[in-house]
């Protein structure tokens, strides 16, 4: 036998095998590749869930939201691991009556939520960790409601990316599965007002944004405007270098309301001060 037709045969056996495994219970029975609204479902295998959490550094007080949330195993997972607040969205309805027997079965009930809707209607703004198991054309419609959320959520997906969107990190699990974390960036595009950098004062800051990376420039008056690239948002806090008259500076600060401040070359006499 030709050896690809017998790969080819032996591969839609252990899917046909698993397409017949019930991954559910008594009352429903799951089975891989059960369709939904726009995706199948396929499982998310606890090892993937409790590393994607763990990339995300859930902590108390954190909020999970799981988007697509097929039999729950991440919002349970989140809740018997981490005792935080976990919510479901599930467009299924018999997968949200089985999550919700899931999570009694773990006994995690009262911290754990699952809400049958649609994930382009429903509210996720509250999260402070965002988990996805959807695909690339579904995270790619997601991506501008994800990156209007609270700066510093970080968002982890299950195998898929986000287009354009350069994770900030990514882990692969024993299996070889990948999961991409992103940290949701503040939005700092356009022009601020320096005070307190050496040596210039009434410096304007201009930001072209990309997502977390922006390029800027620093002007003062009739003098020499200084361009710089790949400056670096990770919530709220932002870092970028620059050289002025031969010298490279390095600002690392944080967003705060609506001022930028921090501090040039880590030295705290050189406290640096931007508004809009």
């Amino acid at each position: 036998m030709n050896l690809y037709k017998s790969i080819f045969i032996l591969a839609a056996l252990a899917l046909a095998g698993c397409a017949t495994k019930n991954y559910g219970d008594e009352k429903f029975h799951l089975q891989m590749a059960t369709h939904g609204k726009d995706v199948m479902w396929v499982p998310t295998k606890v090892e993937m869930a409790h590393e994607m959490l763990s990339v995300a550094k859930v902590r108390p007080g954190d909020i999970v939201y799981d988007l697509g949330s097929g039999d729950g195993v991440i919002p349970i997972e989140a809740a018997k691991k981490y005792k935080v607040r976990s919510v479901g969205i599930e467009y299924n309805k018999d997968l949200v009556a089985l999550s919700k027997r899931n999570a009694e079965r773990a006994k995690v009930s009262d911290i754990v939520e699952f809400k049958h809707g649609d994930i382009f209607v429903e509210d996720f703004s509250q999260a402070t960790v965002l988990t996805l198991y959807l695909g690339d054309n579904l995270n790619f419609k997601l991506m501008p409601k994800i990156l209007k959320m609270k700066p510093g959520t970080r968002v982890v997906s299950n195998t898929f990316r986000m287009e354009s969107w350069v994770p900030d990190q990514e882990i692969r699990i024993s299996n070889g599965e990948v999961a991409y974390l992103w940290i949701v960036p503040a939005q700092i595009d356009g022009l601020w007002h320096f005070t307190g950098l050496p040596g210039m004062e009434s410096i304007q800051l201009q930001v072209v944004q990309k997502k977390q990376f922006f390029d800027g420039s620093l002007s003062q008056g009739a003098r020499r405007t200084i361009h710089f690239e790949d400056g670096r948002i990770r919530g709220h806090q932002i870092q970028f270098e620059f050289v002025h008259k031969s010298k490279k500076y390095s600002f690392k600060g944080e967003l705060k309301n609506s001022e930028i401040v921090g501090y040039v070359n880590d030295d705290p006499n050189l406290r640096v001060v931007a508004k809009r």
